[in-house]
């Protein structure tokens, strides 16, 4: 539908005055900008948000909520603009993009709260449900000693909710937040100052008495049930350690401690919560900073004749299990402070000794009788002795078996062997497998097989292969094959309906950040865009492998890359980082309102961001005017073009269209609208027919031939044509005898925003030959990648997001299609000459149409 000029100006009526303002219309092409502007920002948010899924990325929570507040301001910008345009007609669009909004923050603020505990617990208590309340570690032995039946040295743990109740007591937990929120992981430098902060934050603050009591209680328990009061060895077990991840050596622990020091040494197991090493894993391992808590073991020390790691799957991949060893103490087992016995024990068949190295050991940690730990020679007798024997593998190697069979993966176990000969359990946690080593990685192209295509924007990596399905219109994507490489000259958010089928996707157009883009990385789809030539180099049914990691589409299957063409696995897909960007992007990226013509593409449909971002681009199109059959006002600030062409012209600037110093006339040189510049090239550089004649009173009377003409019905257009610019917008109203068209631009450097309209009405001819010219008309701009419907003598087409070189090539090409047709229909007598002048136009001035 097109709106007349009369109407529009209507809309720019002041109440005092009644007069239509330039001014009016600078306000109105001034929300149409800002919003663009704002939809291009709202992509790239979106596409930034996306490209996170990939793990190629190091981002926290922070990001997550800097990019969601950006969003929310972009939205609710192109929201209001939207609203400018149209005079507050969309306030239900408003009202969706608060829901949405509100939904997305709501995401970001869930949080794991702390469950409320006895601020002390015993192991018997303990299994691994009990992660929340406890710590990874903590409820890990706990599930071995009573569901594994392993040993275990027992003792009792400090809850997380311990944790929450120091913090409680000393008003720490805002001021943590607070200080937490000052760094980011692109920060580093800050991360050692916030560190500090928050470890004096922890040291200087009070014990709660209720705590303290507690710790004292659980130990008298402990002394009560061993018969003895033990040194204690006490060690971190935050929330989430020694479960997906390990946090493996960033926290502190302490071994051999007298009983008097459990409170100061839980203060610094606490502290040890904000190392700059601990909170950098943290924050690299996607964990919210808010919900850090900590949970402390506090265990019997034990006298530990050997002590050392059992992996219960070799880390490269062979059926057995790696057990290493040394002398005293396990800190330096896994310390590397001394190199280790190192047992491999094949499990078939069970126990087999496939590999022993013996090492040279000349240390090793001791207790000390008052407290404390040091370092002491090895006797020399044992120096290069084994540390087991026969007996203490086979039992190690028991448990492996046992604990795979419960936990059903590899785990990673801490033991140690005291004087009297029994084996103890002192950690356990899954155990990080290496990925089988990968072949060598492909060249960037891959030998024998022909690279067609080699060029482009790579929008979502990944290898295809399939046989090509070129896609000009909607009509081709119905019965779109399973396995199809979809290939079209631009990109449209339709697409989508194939995309289950799809294998790859290619374009000669379109933008990294536009609708589809995004909708291909939804669905994981290999896509290159901005070939530039894909739809002329590929073959209908031809079978092509897409190479989207090194940009390459080859001709023929290429197996070696089909084989090796799955993206590597996330390995902080499990994160909480993650799990809340997955749901971000739920909220914000689909795209469910994709056809504008279908009655549900309206504001209360609206179920994503992306939703929001594409209704409101799309009516803004539609509320940005388009003249047609009536004249401007004298109280608008119009200028004459000065032109040799029979045409009349006025313009109006609404800002950077035209040369600054001009009086009522300016020469086609002092214009600087790039569309213009661009529409004027092709109008002049066509042959016109004739000039105005001397004394005919109107440009109409040269296309007014024949009575039969006006028998028809039709009325002369007025020979005034108006045009309305800026430095990139250009909204031409043509009026030559009876035919009047349309040509609205936009062209810069942003894809997205690119776009050409076209509207055609008229003819002085029969019915039969203005419907021919349509026909016409329509040939030729499909070839030019338009978007069209025709009905009788009318066409409304658009293309739009190709690169400004490429819009400004098509409206040049549509200048002098505007001229080559003006006269047509008196000599479109037949359909041959129809198809005859067709052929003409395409090879004389598209290049490769014919």
């Amino acid at each position: 539908m097109v709106i007349s000029l009369k109407n529009v100006l209507k809309r720019f009526t002041t109440p005092s005055s009644g007069k239509r303002t330039q001014a009016a219309l600078a306000e109105r092409y001034h929300h149409f900008t800002r919003l663009l502007s704002a939809n291009n920002q709202v992509l790239v948010l979106l596409t930034d948000l996306e490209e996170k899924l990939s793990g190629d990325y190091i981002f926290d929570f922070q990001y997550l909520r800097a990019t969601v507040a950006q969003i929310a301001t972009e939205t609710l910008t192109l929201v209001e603009a939207l609203n400018g345009l149209g005079h507050n007609r969309y306030r239900n669009l408003a009202e969706s993009a608060q829901r949405i909004l509100a939904e997305l923050r709501e995401v970001l603020q869930e949080r794991r709260e702390i469950p409320v505990a006895p601020l002390v617990m015993g192991y018997d208590e303990l299994s691994l449900n009990d992660a929340q309340t406890v710590g990874g570690k903590n409820a890990n032995l706990g599930e071995v000693q009573n569901r594994v039946g392993l040993p275990v040295p027992g003792g009792f743990v400090v809850s997380s909710y311990a944790y929450k109740v120091f913090l409680d007591y000393n008003n720490l937990s805002e001021r943590i937040v607070e200080t937490l929120g000052l760094w980011s992981l692109e920060d580093l430098d800050t991360l050692a100052r916030v560190s500090d902060e928050l470890k004096d934050m922890i040291l200087s603050a009070q014990v709660p008495p209720e705590l303290e009591e507690a710790m004292a209680a659980g130990y008298q328990r402990l002394a009560a049930a061993l018969g003895r009061r033990p040194l204690l060895a006490m060690r971190s077990s935050a929330v989430g350690e020694d479960l997906t991840y390990t946090f493996a050596g960033q926290y502190v622990t302490f071994l051999n401690l007298p009983p008097s020091e459990m409170t100061a040494r839980y203060q610094d197991i606490v502290a040890s919560l904000f190392t700059p090493r601990a909170l950098f894993y943290y924050k690299n391992k996607g964990f919210k900073e808010e919900e850090m808590s900590m949970g402390v073991a506090v265990m019997p020390m034990i006298e530990a004749r050997v002590s050392g790691v059992l992996f219960t799957h070799h880390p490269d991949g062979q059926d057995s299990a790696l057990i290493n060893a040394v002398w005293g103490l396990g800190k330096y087992a896994v310390g590397g402070q001394v190199n280790p016995d190192q047992y491999v024990v094949a499990y078939d068949p069970p126990g087999r000794m496939v590999e022993r190295l013996i090492a040279h050991k000349p240390v090793m940690l001791v207790n000390r009788p008052e407290g404390g730990v040091e370092e002491a020679p090895v006797p020399p007798e044992k120096v290069e002795a084994p540390c087991l024997g026969d007996r203490e593998v086979a039992e190690l190697m028991r448990w492996a078996a046992l604990l795979e069979a419960h936990y059903g993966k590899p785990q990673d176990v801490e033991w140690s062997l005291d004087d009297a000969g029994r084996l103890w359990l002192l950690q356990s946690r899954q155990l990080k497998m290496a990925s089988r080593k990968a072949a060598e990685p492909p060249p960037r192209t891959v030998k024998g097989y022909p690279v067609l295509l080699d060029q482009g924007a790579v929008v979502c990596r990944g290898v295809g292969a399939g046989p090509v399905v070129m896609v000009k219109s909607e009509r081709d994507l119905k019965n779109f094959p399973e396995g199809g490489v979809l290939v079209a000259r631009n990109t449209s958010p339709k697409f989508v309906t194939v995309m289950p089928q799809a294998a790859a996707i290619l374009a000669d157009a379109g933008s990294p950040t536009g609708h589809m883009a995004i909708l291909a990385r939804e669905f994981r789809i290999p896509t290159i865009l901005l070939t530039g030539n894909a739809t002329k180099v590929l073959r209908p049914g031809q079978e092509v492998t897409v190479d989207a990691n090194y940009n390459n589409v080859y001709e023929g299957i290429v197996p070696e890359l089909v084989e090796a063409g799955a993206p590597p696995k996330n390995d902080l897909a499990d994160t909480p980082v993650f799990q809340t960007l997955r749901a971000l992007i739920k909220k914000a990226v689909p795209l469910n309102l994709i056809n504008p013509g279908d009655p549900c593409f309206a504001p209360e449909n609206c179920r994503t961001v992306h939703d929001v971002v594409r209704f409101a681009h799309e009516y803004s199109m539609r509320e940005m005017f388009q003249l047609t059959d009536h004249d401007f006002e004298s109280e608008l600030d119009l200028v004459d073009l000065d032109t040799d062409l029979p045409l009349k012209v006025r313009l109006l600037d609404l800002g950077g269209g035209l040369k600054r110093g001009f009086r009522r006339k300016v020469r086609p040189e002092q214009i600087y609208s790039v569309p213009f510049k661009a529409f004027y090239a092709g109008l002049i550089a066509m042959r016109w027919p004739q000039a105005k004649p001397e004394g005919v009173q109107s440009l109409a009377s040269v296309f007014v031939n024949t009575a039969e003409q006006v028998a028809q019905g039709a009325a002369p257009y007025r020979d005034q044509s108006y045009v309305i610019l800026s430095k990139n917008y250009m909204n031409f109203s043509v009026r030559l005898g009876y035919h009047l068209s349309n040509v609205e631009a936009y062209i810069s450097d942003q894809v997205n925003d690119n776009y050409i309209t076209f509207h055609f009405k008229g003819g002085g001819s029969t019915p039969e030959r203005r419907e021919r010219r349509t026909r016409l008309i329509a040939a030729i701009i499909e070839h030019l990648d338009y978007h069209f419907t025709r009905k009788g003598d009318i066409i409304d087409a658009r293309v739009s997001k190709y690169r400004p070189e490429e819009m400004a090539r098509r409206l040049t090409l549509l200048g002098k299609l505007t001229v080559y047709t003006k006269q047509l229909d008196m000599v479109l007598f037949s359909e041959g000459i129809v198809d005859w002048y067709i052929k003409d136009f395409l090879q004389e001035h598209v290049e490769g149409a014919a």
